[in-house]
């Protein structure tokens, strides 16, 4: 008797950029083309910096995804290519909580857990709502994302 069970493709970087962005401000990466994997779900780690002062006690920074079905539309009007981005519609996946100056926070935003299935092509944007604006080393931030699916064992 044959079984169901996850299978993980291989975690990779998304591109963006993110150094000093703007309290305030978005940003979204470069969308991933999901059109011939046909993964079903991901783990997307999302690691960001504070900046070296001005970081409110209750800020944080919202994460949401963006999605097209056709590959070519996306939510909130969004292009496809690492650019700023004003969150309108798209999926709010959750919160990273970033209340202290000069600190590392990483999340992982399970979208299996969340209901949500991958379409063709999607994305990840971000919305800095820290008090100020994020580190502005660009490696101090990182969109990692691993896609899952389904196989027959």
């Amino acid at each position: 008797m044959a079984n169901v069970k996850q299978a993980l493709g291989t975690a990779a970087t998304m591109t963006k950029t993110l150094a000093s962005l703007a309290n305030g401000s978005g940003r979204a990466a470069t969308a991933i083309d999901n059109g011939t994997n046909l993964h079903v779900s991901a783990d997307v780690r999302v690691k960001i910096k504070t900046g070296a002062s001005g970081v409110s006690s209750t800020g944080y920074v919202a994460v949401y995804l963006l999605r097209s079905e056709d590959g070519t539309n996306y939510d909130d009007g969004f292009g496809g290519t690492d650019a700023v981005y004003t969150p309108v519609n798209a999926i709010l996946l959750g919160y990273i909580n970033a209340v202290a100056n000069a600190t590392t926070y990483n999340k992982v935003f399970d979208l299996a857990e969340l209901g949500i299935t991958l379409p063709a092509k999607w994305s990840i944007g971000l919305l800095n709502q820290t008090g100020a604006a994020l580190s502005s080393t660009e490696g101090d931030h990182e969109i990692k994302y691993r896609e899952k699916y389904l196989t027959v064992a």
